[in-house]
């Protein structure tokens, strides 16, 4: 939304745009520079790289779902990179690559250290499930040193209360700007059955290569994903708006489980979207654990219960109203009793 096209070209992310324009490029500059002090002095497509305290750099160029029978790149291939040296040069591909001293290798995982993770979730007199509760508290996420106090219930440097005070938004996890988060700690020895309902914001449609970008929604992009944990940040499953079946009144039900304990009626169908619990729980000793994340991508200036409006742990509720998941354990079978629509039922 940001991005300025080309001369001659459109932008077909703007709200009302045509997206199957035909001349649709762009150019964007990483330069070697701090972000200047004032924003309004910041130039156009220009991301600014220089940060005094790291050797090198990590450009991400981001997908979240191409349109249907698209591949990863939405049909576009990916940007050609040019590189203008200080003298003026300009280098592409190999020689570019070549001059970046670019490594070809995955990102490496922003994980808890083993002893760290160990200590935090096998704290002793806690009850097997912790540091999940029932029903599940969901927290926004802030920074990593807050997060861990909210999760685990332990002062951290700079957090001598677990879970309080006005912490700082710090983006970590190669997560973006433009996104905001909440999390909960889940455990299947609660219920093998893990119901979730809330109000999903409003999202334009894409997937099914709709012509135009629709105007006037709350959030540009919303998603639901079961991880394991922080000692590995590994994603399991997801759901996102477009695949969520709504109830009259715009509430989902969402239900997660092991594959094997996927109760008859969470289907499309019955109005039940399904995530997958993680096969290895935590990944790290813990078969019934998992963590769950909701992401709330570009929210509307209006859109006051977005999760980036939440200021300070704990005032998730009072901020974001309907929009904040609630959940419920249960047995598949209490789940299959409800029938087809089980939302009705469940709902007050």
């Amino acid at each position: 939304m940001n991005i300025v096209p080309d001369p001659g070209s459109e932008n077909p992310f703007l709200p009302g745009a045509r997206r199957t324009v035909n001349r649709r490029d762009f150019t964007v500059s990483v330069v070697n520079q701090p972000p200047p002090a004032d924003p309004a002095a910041r130039e156009p497509n220009t991301l600014y790289a220089a940060v005094s305290s790291q050797a090198g750099e990590v450009l991400i160029y981001r997908v979240y779902v191409a349109d249907k029978n698209r591949d990863l790149t939405g049909g576009v291939g990916l940007p050609d990179p040019r590189l203008t040296l200080a003298s003026g040069e300009v280098l592409e591909g190999d020689a570019a690559c070549a001059a970046l001293s670019v490594v070809n290798q995955p990102l490496p995982k922003l994980v808890l250290p083993p002893a760290q993770y160990a200590a935090l979730r096998d704290q002793p007199g806690e009850p097997p499930e912790f540091p999940a509760l029932d029903p599940p508290v969901f927290h926004r996420s802030f920074n990593t040193q807050t997060d861990i106090g909210c999760i685990y219930d332990v002062p951290t440097p700079g957090n001598p209360v677990p879970c309080g005070g006005n912490p700082p938004v710090s983006v970590g996890q190669y997560a973006t700007l433009d996104n905001a988060y909440i999390y909960a700690a889940v455990n299947r020895g609660l219920g093998p059955v893990l119901v979730l309902q809330g109000k999903l914001p409003t999202t334009p449609p894409t997937y099914q290569r709709d012509p135009f970008m629709e105007g006037g929604t709350q959030l540009r992009y919303w998603s639901l994903c079961q991880n394991e944990s922080l000692a590995t940040t590994k994603v399991q499953d997801c759901v996102y708006d477009e695949q969520i079946p709504l109830d009259k009144d715009g509430f989902y039900t969402i239900v997660t489980s092991r594959a094997e304990d996927r109760p008859s009626n969470a289907i499309e169908r019955c109005g039940a979207a399904w995530v997958e619990w993680p096969v290895q729980g935590d990944g790290a000793g813990h078969p019934d654990d998992a963590f769950l994340i909701v992401r709330n991508t570009l929210p509307a200036p209006d859109f006051s219960e977005a999760i980036q409006n939440v200021s300070k742990p704990g005032d998730e509720a009072s901020v974001m109203g309907p929009y904040l998941p609630t959940g419920e354990y249960m047995s598949r079978t209490d789940f299959e009793a409800l029938g087809c629509q089980p939302s009705a039922r469940m709902r007050p």
